[in-house]
């Protein structure tokens, strides 16, 4: 039987939205800014859009915050992100259930500062990366700090394995210890004043959530990790490659 060209276009069309049908899900929004200053972009699939209240988040995107840019991100299943000042990340993965809880979530932390407190989801579906560290979580709000020659993370509550790239890893459990995965290679803790000296220059969250305006429901008590004023400091010590580490 013949039929019309006009019919033809109509029939392809939907046989070409049925078989790209499963690509809908990735088009469901994973979360939403719940406060934003400015200069944040999220660049996806539709290009690169200013980040704003109430502003969707999907996966597949590239939030970056320029300067004086600082993102708070709830997603569906109650999992929190702060994406701190001159900080890149992408959201890889975040599939979601049928009751908004994750199957799977993925987190890259290309550079910069963040807190990660994780939401009503099973504790294996999260795994969060640098490029230098892989961090799980178990119930937990870690501060995440990435930079070109290490990575450091502080547990601020739960506990979880931290590796480097080559999959040496080690259990973290205390509150308020600061792990560090240099480029090279391996799992260190810092102590002493070199602790002291990368909280302060790395960790805003830590020592300066209420002031940098996080919302009540991303901040957590940091009093135990008894962060120095970085006045009194001097910058970092040595990151393995004989150079004085930069405030960032």
């Amino acid at each position: 039987m013949y039929r019309s060209a006009p019919f033809r276009s109509l029939v392809l069309s939907l046989l070409a939205s049925t078989a790209f049908s499963g690509h809908a899900v990735a088009l469901e929004p994973s979360g939403s800014a719940v406060n934003v200053d400015p200069a944040v972009s999220a660049r996806g699939g539709e290009g690169s859009r200013v980040l704003e209240v109430k502003g969707a988040v999907f996966m597949g995107d590239e939030i970056v915050a320029g300067p004086h840019g600082l993102a708070q991100i709830r997603f569906i299943d109650d999992t929190k992100l702060v994406v701190g000042p001159n900080s890149r990340l992408i959201i890889d993965k975040f599939v979601f259930n049928a009751d908004n809880t994750a199957r799977e979530v993925s987190i890259d932390m290309v550079k910069g500062a963040f807190r990660f407190i994780s939401g009503n989801s099973p504790h294996q579906a999260y795994s969060l990366r640098t490029p230098t560290m892989t961090i799980g979580v178990r119930g937990t709000v870690v501060d995440i700090n990435a930079r070109g020659a290490d990575s450091s993370v502080v547990f601020l509550d739960g506990s979880g394995p931290v590796c480097d790239t080559g999959g040496a890893c080690i259990i973290a459990i205390d509150d308020c210890a600061l792990h560090v995965v240099p480029s090279s290679g391996g799992v260190a803790t810092a102590t002493g004043l070199e602790r002291q000296q990368r909280l302060s220059a790395f960790f805003p969250f830590i020592s300066g959530q209420a002031a940098l305006g996080l919302d009540p429901a991303f901040r957590v008590d940091t009093s135990g990790c008894e962060v120095a004023d970085n006045r009194l400091l001097g910058p970092p010590t040595m990151d393995g490659s004989d150079r004085t580490v930069p405030y960032q």
